[in-house]
């Protein structure tokens, strides 16, 4: 009999890991198959985080995150041929494919980031994640997400710092334009 793995027990894993590691490939190195676990467990998943926010495309629901905005474990849900623009993190992230198909596009920055507001970028390679699928994300890493499936996908997204509290960046290759990117994130209960 396997024993659950449990949002609470994540949380403690991330919080030790966190401790004793700064690098971010060392973190999501040791955070991606505990992620995996949590994600394959699902008798923490709710009917709720399916429901997607029309307006932006996806749904965003907090898991858990600490009082300082550190260590935000979200479910994602995406609407059939909805998604991001490229944005970066400005944190490590790693994420995990529960349902559904999401093409991940990684873009490459071009100029050096010093003008305000414009940045250069181009495609740098995409992959489609499914189920069990792990992607690990750093701080400056470009990427956009879109659901190329028919029904709703869900994916599990576990980041050092809460995406809305890290200046992140969203961007628009096509006009080389760059600006703060925050989220909506959905109103369900916080562990």
């Amino acid at each position: 009999m396997t024993v659950a793995y449990s949002l609470d027990q994540y949380v403690r894993d991330l919080r030790s890991i966190t401790a004793a590691e700064t690098d971010p490939e060392k973190i999501t190195e040791r955070v991606a198959p505990l992620a995996m676990r949590f994600a394959q467990d699902r008798s923490w998943l709710r009917p709720e985080y399916r429901t997607c926010d029309p307006d932006q495309g996806f749904g965003v629901h907090l898991l858990h995150e600490e009082p300082n905005h550190d260590l935000a474990v979200f479910l994602i849900s995406w609407l059939p041929d909805r998604g991001t623009t490229p944005h970066n993190h400005k944190t490590w992230a790693v994420v995990v494919g529960m349902e559904g198909q999401e093409q991940e596009v990684n873009w490459q920055r071009l100029d050096d980031g010093k003008k305000s507001g414009h940045a250069e970028l181009k495609r740098a390679g995409e992959h489609v994640m499914t189920a069990g699928d792990v992607a690990r994300c750093y701080p400056e890493h470009i990427h956009s997400v879109w659901n190329v499936g028919n029904d709703i996908s869900m994916s599990l997204h576990t980041y050092g710092r809460h995406i809305n509290y890290t200046g992140r960046s969203e961007f628009d290759p096509a006009r080389k334009i760059e600006k703060p990117f925050i989220v909506k994130v959905a109103d369900t209960e916080t562990a």
